[in-house]
């Protein structure tokens, strides 16, 4: 037996290629407990007829075996139309009437009115139901009771002939009425519960298949906003290993789900693991290594997870974000401020030393020409005029600083300009016992101010030759990736302390004697200025590479 699906429409015969599913199972279902019942029946016939040694008249034990042969042509029709997938409505009428028609003939052979096999009438109102709702169990109650009426007044009156060895005496009519009643009464009461049953049955399957249907919108949903939602999403049990963690997360952390699962939080997320221990919940920032061994700035917050399977033991949540970028940005924005304020100072003291400069190196230039001087008095101008020199060249820089010229971006080739540039300071290196490499692909084209990036790239070159003692090489890149012109500087000097590292684009913070601190501000300037940014890598004894990257121009 099965569940009961939707109602049939009417006997009236599909013609559908494809099976509705639920009155398919149905039917497929009722199909194989018929056979079952006509196997037992056909072993039960089989043994009273052949090996309990009781004699049945042959036309009786040929009715039997007829109902029995009956069941199993029909279950096979069944098949076969089952497998077609066709006129699904028009195979469970049929079925019902053939059940109806085979309780029927075991009735008639096992005492008509009376006879224990009645029950197989309510059974089939039931197969009427599962296969056809209320209208089945509806039409195969008065079949049933149409039938019984037949075959039970037939037999007691003589109008259908009795079975000889069920011979006897008519039924009272009011025994007889009784018995009518008693029957018909069960047969209207099953059709109306097992009406009622399977509507009900309907109505709870269409309410579990909604609720399944929510419930995976719901589930799709939640997969969704877990998989697209920028953050990271993690989540681990009560014992500190990690459960899950979505893509983005992922991403951030430079790690995968299957390389995360089961591991303790302490392993890969130690800042994590130490607020848990110490309780403390809700929001945070630290500092973490990514898979790529750079450093990452994290904001996270943290938060029970509840499982309801084990409210007792709840796990945690933490959801973060990479704020690198943003921690980047409010450093230059601040350093900006900073650069405007001093900027505007070093713009008045520049002005205000510059004009007592000039008179002041006027007058030594004058006073140097007189010819009474000796030889340490020429010496001692010399050296005020080359340190006025040095003076005028530092206060240019501050003016650099505090009014850096009006970009005029244009299309220029960076590779040449770089390989000019390289071509006039060779002569400074061969100088300095230095080594120039160059790697210059051809043709790299950026949009820029062309007197700027002169500028840039000569200051770049002058730090790394200060840099590197002599002996030593400095390399020059310049190549593309994808939408981006990379000008690589790297020499092979004493390199930068990571303390160092942090301020080395500070304006007046240098490391080197005698220097002003400006270069390397204004090298930052100019290429935030041209839309793009400068990366550094150094560390003490291995030399410093500035990794320069431009917009390519189409």
């Amino acid at each position: 037996m099965t569940e009961a699906g939707t109602p049939a429409a009417g006997p009236l015969p599909e013609r559908s290629t494809r099976p509705a599913p639920n009155l398919y199972n149905k039917l497929l279902a009722l199909t194989g407990a018929r056979l079952l019942v006509g196997t037992a029946l056909l072993g039960a016939t089989a043994w009273l007829t052949l090996g309990s040694g009781a004699e049945f008249v042959r036309s009786v034990e040929g009715l039997l075996y007829g109902i029995i042969a009956s069941i199993y042509v029909a279950s096979l029709i069944s098949v076969f139309f089952l497998r077609a997938g066709r006129y699904l409505t028009f195979i469970g009428y049929a079925q019902m009437v053939g059940d109806i028609a085979a309780a029927t003939g075991l009735v008639y052979l096992t005492g008509g009115a009376e006879s224990i096999f009645t029950i197989l009438y309510p059974l089939a109102i039931v197969n009427g139901a599962i296969g056809l709702s209320r209208k089945g169990a509806n039409i195969a109650a008065l079949c049933a009771a149409a039938a019984f009426l037949v075959l039970s007044i037939g037999s007691e009156r003589g109008l259908i002939g009795q079975p000889v060895y069920l011979e006897h005496a008519a039924m009272p009519t009011p025994r007889l009425l009784l018995t009518l009643a008693a029957n018909l009464s069960a047969f209207l009461l099953t059709a109306a519960l097992a009406g009622y049953l399977a509507d009900a049955l309907v109505g709870a399957r269409r309410q579990l298949k909604r609720a399944e249907s929510e419930l995976t919108a719901l589930s799709a949903l939640h997969e969704s906003i877990v998989h697209s939602i920028s953050s990271g999403i993690l989540t681990i049990d009560s014992t500190q290993h990690i459960t899950f963690i979505n893509p983005a997360g992922e991403e951030i952390c430079g790690r995968t789900f299957a390389q995360l699962r089961g591991k303790n939080l302490r392993e890969d997320f130690p800042a994590f693991s130490d607020a848990l221990s110490l309780g403390q919940l809700g929001r945070g920032e630290t500092v973490f290594a990514h898979a790529d061994l750079s450093e990452r700035i994290l904001g996270y917050s943290l938060a029970p997870l509840v499982d309801p399977g084990s409210p007792a033991r709840p796990g945690f949540v933490v959801v973060f974000q990479d704020l690198s970028n943003l921690r980047r940005m409010e450093e230059s924005v601040r350093r900006s401020d900073r650069l405007a304020a001093v900027g505007q100072l070093a713009a008045g003291l520049a002005h205000e030393i510059r004009n007592p400069l000039a008179s002041m190196t006027g007058s030594i230039e004058l006073l140097a020409g007189a010819p009474q001087l000796d030889a340490n008095d020429r010496r001692l101008m010399k050296i005020v005029l080359r340190e006025s020199e040095r003076l005028e060249l530092l206060v240019r820089d501050f003016l650099t600083f505090a009014k850096p010229k009006q970009v005029e971006l244009a299309r220029l080739s960076l590779s040449a300009l770089v390989g000019e540039l390289l071509e006039v300071f060779h002569p400074t290196a061969l100088g300095a016992g230095l080594t120039v490499l160059r790697e210059i692909d051809e043709p790299v084209f950026v949009r820029g101010d062309e007197s700027l990036l002169r500028q840039l790239v000569w200051n770049l070159l002058r730090n790394a030759a200060d840099a590197t003692p002599s002996g030593g090489s400095v390399r020059v890149q310049v190549r593309t990736d994808k939408t981006e012109a990379h000008l690589i500087v790297q020499d092979s000097g004493a390199g930068i302390s990571a303390a160092d590292r942090g301020r080395i684009f500070e304006p007046f913070f240098t490391t080197k004697d005698g220097g002003s601190g400006l270069g390397l501000s204004i090298v930052q300037r100019t290429i935030e200025a041209h839309g793009g940014r400068v990366e550094l890598e150094s560390s003490p004894g291995r030399g410093s590479t500035f990794i320069v990257i431009l917009p390519l121009s189409g």
